[in-house]
């Protein structure tokens, strides 16, 4: 992903870096199948656009404290790794 994005200027990744590795960090694994946010934070990371526009709550959001929700959300993040790491050893 660097070397195709810094392809024409190679003097200027070290200013691309951040960018890719956010990329990459939101895409879906072939073997785990979550994004790497989803399984090291319980929960996918917002774009910048979502920042400006906030994405509306989900109903339960009020009745869950977060603590829950990201206990919850680590645990089927880790369950689907595992899951998924298995069918394909």
């Amino acid at each position: 992903m660097l070397k195709t994005t810094a392809d024409e200027n190679p003097g200027t990744w070290p200013q691309r870096l951040a960018t890719v590795m956010a990329a990459y960090r939101m895409t879906v694994h072939k073997t785990t199948r979550v994004t790497p946010n989803m399984a090291m934070l319980g929960r996918e990371v917002m774009m910048p656009a979502a920042l400006i526009a906030r994405p509306p709550e989900e109903p339960y959001s009020t009745t869950v404290p977060f603590v829950s929700n990201l206990r919850d959300a680590l645990r089927d993040a880790h369950r689907r790794v595992r899951d998924a790491t298995k069918s394909s050893a």
